[in-house]
């Protein structure tokens, strides 16, 4: 299962998303599932490096199915945007894949 956890800022902006695992909704190298939450989390952050100029910290490991995304603060509209889309895509993803996804999310507040 793929587990999916956002980041948001005061705003409910996700700024940040963490992800932990493998679909396992088919084999290896056509797990459609995985390949569709891959390419919506590379994508989100190639677009932030391609298209802002906004700072982020990331981690990937492909094995274990480990992905780390966070913008610094402060971030552009750009990138909140970016990240907007990240969350409606991969929730639509979840409508049809409840058996391989899972989210969990949590707020910051700012002081």
């Amino acid at each position: 299962m793929i587990r999916i956890s956002f980041k948001y800022d005061s705003d409910g902006i996700p700024t940040g998303i963490w992800c932990l695992g493998h679909a396992g909704a088919g084999v290896y190298g056509k797990d459609i599932v995985c390949a569709a939450v891959s390419a919506l989390i590379i994508n989100t952050w190639n677009s932030v490096e391609a298209f802002t100029d906004d700072d982020f910290k990331g981690e990937t490991n492909e094995e274990k199915g480990y992905f780390l995304f966070e913008l610094a603060e402060p971030c552009s509209d750009d990138s909140k945007l970016l990240m907007r889309s990240l969350e409606m895509g991969l929730r639509d993803i979840q409508k049809d894949n409840r058996r391989y996804i899972s989210f969990i999310d949590w707020e910051v507040k700012s002081c």
